[in-house]
């Protein structure tokens, strides 16, 4: 296809979500990985998002190679890290036929799913299959509906608008062939293993041909979770943002860049970006949600700092409710501050950039929460 005519077709499709996006209900949660994440802690995220391990779970493989997908055997292998972990409802979804990607057998499958995990490989072999057909309207009917998709690596790609590295022949090509993804988050595009394999620059491509498009690359074993135009990050790794400024985390400040100018910056676990307004969410900044009794009780309880007891000191957070708000005792000064809900299990302290993520395991309850403020540190619930 002529270049000219290509980028043309992406102008207008990329304009055209970006004019869906304003009408859109955003309702559901995209969990949106980078790569080697089939492990226990995006596992337990998901679990959390889909509703526990009685949900039931599609993940389509369809990115990956053919041999690959050719017995039985190879089938189970991808369910097995799922089964391990407690999901007892799962079903492959695969095809490469665009009529049964068009017909009511796999279509019912998805929308009656809780969950949907895509998986990693190629992400023009998804485009290929998938794309321009009920099974894709299928997808964003079940995350309109309050559902959860997840997708690492190339199942992250195709979430955006834009396709990164979509080209069947040469996957270093940032616009190939099929250069359009499921548009689940509209006007983006999602690059993957990103610092991993040194591809923090090849986003300015895309950059250079769609200035207002937001790039995004996430790292190995980190991901976002996206819901209602904003994302937190998760995980142990970074993820880049290409907007067209520079956020310093030190000085909580926002420098809009001048034409020509191409830099990125990096947003570490648990901090959030509004992808409607194409900026960081300071802490002041975010919407505090309501948090029921029940909720915030769930969350009382010790922790002790994993990471202090390595150098011989016992650490502790006594997390405690008073009415409507959680209350945070610290043993080694005796200090108790209020922090706010965020979202989900999120709070924040406000005015001291800190952030506290409450974790919950396979098993539905909370048992330990990340504190995020220049580094990360890890506390466990004592019994």
């Amino acid at each position: 296809m002529n270049t000219k005519i290509l980028l043309s077709l992406l102008s207008l499709s990329l304009l055209s979500f970006a004019q869906a996006q304003q009408a859109d209900d955003k309702t559901g949660n995209l969990l949106v990985m980078g790569g080697d994440c089939t492990n226990a802690y995006f596992l337990t995220q998901f679990s959390g998002l889909a509703g526990g391990l009685e949900s039931k779970l599609i993940i389509i493989p369809s990115a990956m190679e053919d041999k690959l997908l050719a017995t039985d055997n190879d089938l189970e292998r991808i369910k097995k890290p799922f089964l391990d972990f407690g999901f007892k409802d799962i079903t492959i979804l695969h095809t490469r036929s665009r009529e049964m990607a068009n017909g009511d057998a796999l279509n019912d499958l998805v929308l009656n799913a809780d969950a949907v995990w895509i998986t990693g490989g190629r992400q023009w072999r998804l485009a290929k299959t998938y794309l321009g057909t009920r099974l894709v309207n299928s997808l964003q009917s079940i995350y309109m509906a309050g559902k959860t998709i997840a997708g690492t690596s190339a199942g992250a790609s195709i979430m955006g608008s834009l396709l990164v590295r979509g080209d069947s022949v040469d996957h270093t090509v940032m616009i190939g062939d099929y250069p359009k993804g499921f548009g689940l988050i509209k006007s983006i595009a999602i690059d993957q293993h990103h610092l991993a394999r040194n591809r923090q620059f090849d986003m300015f491509e895309i950059k250079r041909k769609f200035p207002d498009l937001l790039g995004i690359g996430i790292e190995e074993n980190t991901g976002i979770v996206y819901s209602n135009g904003r994302f937190k990050v998760v995980g142990k790794g970074y993820v880049s943002i290409y907007d067209g400024s520079r956020w310093s985390a030190e000085r909580d400040t926002i420098y809009h860049l001048p034409p020509g100018v191409e830099q990125f910056y990096l947003l570490e676990a648990n901090l959030e970006y509004d992808t409607d307004r194409q900026k960081v969410i300071f802490p002041e900044d975010r919407q505090e949600a309501p948090a029921h009794g029940e909720l915030l009780q769930s969350l009382e309880g010790v922790y002790q700092q994993l990471e202090g007891l390595e150098y011989g000191t016992d650490i502790r957070i006594t997390v405690r409710t008073e009415g409507e708000q959680l209350l945070f005792e610290q043993s080694w000064n005796g200090a108790i501050y209020p922090v706010h809900r965020d979202h989900d299990h999120t709070f924040f302290r406000p005015h001291a950039n800190a952030v506290f993520y409450f974790e919950q395991n396979k098993f539905g309850s909370i048992d330990r929460f990340h504190y995020y403020q220049h580094g990360s540190t890890t506390w466990e619930k004592l019994d």
